[in-house]
């Protein structure tokens, strides 16, 4: 599993990803999986760099692996953060008008549906994601 560690920084987050994006356009996954990737990383990534760090300063550690004879990509994220789990997250009304939906949530509503497999843990002080996509 190939691994490295990012500040939480919301300006930082084309580091973020850029790793991984890379690999998967290595073997030539197709545009529309590389942009549901993008999407959903972007998204995890702003959220734990604006919520998880209060003080500002905190450490991602992202691990990834891609299974070429399974299709599939394996993303473990941690951070030493404040607890949240987002799968716990309701997800908006969508049905609702834009000026009478709540804010929030609809970031985490993108990523459940994207991201084939979504589980949460909380270890010794560590938010742990991890993501499963097929591609």
């Amino acid at each position: 599993m190939n691994n490295y560690q990012v500040p939480a920084n919301v300006e930082l987050i084309n580091k973020m990803i850029d790793p991984i994006i890379s690999s998967l356009e290595e073997i030539e996954v197709e545009h529309k999986k590389i942009y549901q990737v993008t999407l959903a990383l972007e998204e995890i990534f702003a959220n734990i760099s604006k919520y998880a760090y209060p003080s500002g300063e905190g450490i991602i550690d992202i691990f990834y692996e891609i299974k070429k004879d399974e299709k599939q990509l394996k993303v473990v994220i941690k951070d030493k953060g404040t607890a949240f789990n987002p799968l716990e997250k309701e997800d908006p009304d969508l049905a609702a008008s834009v000026s009478e939906r709540k804010i929030g949530g609809l970031g985490i509503y993108i990523v459940k549906n994207i991201i084939d497999d979504i589980k949460y843990q909380r270890i010794n002080n560590e938010n742990i994601l991890e993501l499963i996509k097929q591609l």
